[in-house]
């Protein structure tokens, strides 16, 4: 409640300013206003509460290596549906690996692959079925 109202404070107060013909000098006015108001927010807040948290874990779930990367891409992407793919990689050369209905879908795969950030090179064992 206390940052709910820390918050309503300064919005009336940045309206205030706004409405009432704001010059330049009340600029420092505005900002040491500001600073007051988020100081406020911070104490209001408990301890324990971690604002970077949800960024952290979101960081966390971000694939580091490339065959993750291309794995998450792949499996993402609606184009690939019921297509499973073997993904592998040594360094940045990741190899495919699996079962694709058409060569388009094998392109597709590929390009996705190689437009990863961190591959380099994609080896493609991709296979298509002979119709």
């Amino acid at each position: 409640m206390r940052q709910f109202a820390a918050v309503m404070i300064l919005a009336a107060l940045f309206f205030l300013l706004v409405g009432s013909q704001f010059k330049a000098s009340d600029g420092d006015r505005l900002r040491a206003v500001s600073h007051l108001a988020v100081q406020k927010i911070r104490n209001a807040m408990p301890p324990a509460v971690n604002v970077a948290a949800p960024v952290d874990a979101l960081r966390k779930e971000w694939p580091t290596r490339p065959d993750d990367a291309v794995r998450a891409r792949l499996a993402a992407d609606k184009r690939f549906v019921g297509v499973e793919f073997k993904v592998a990689a040594e360094g940045a050369i990741v190899t495919l690996r699996g079962v694709v209905p058409d060569a388009r879908v094998k392109r597709l795969a590929v390009g996705v692959a190689e437009n990863t950030i961190g591959v380099e090179k994609v080896v493609d064992e991709l296979a298509v079925p002979a119709e």
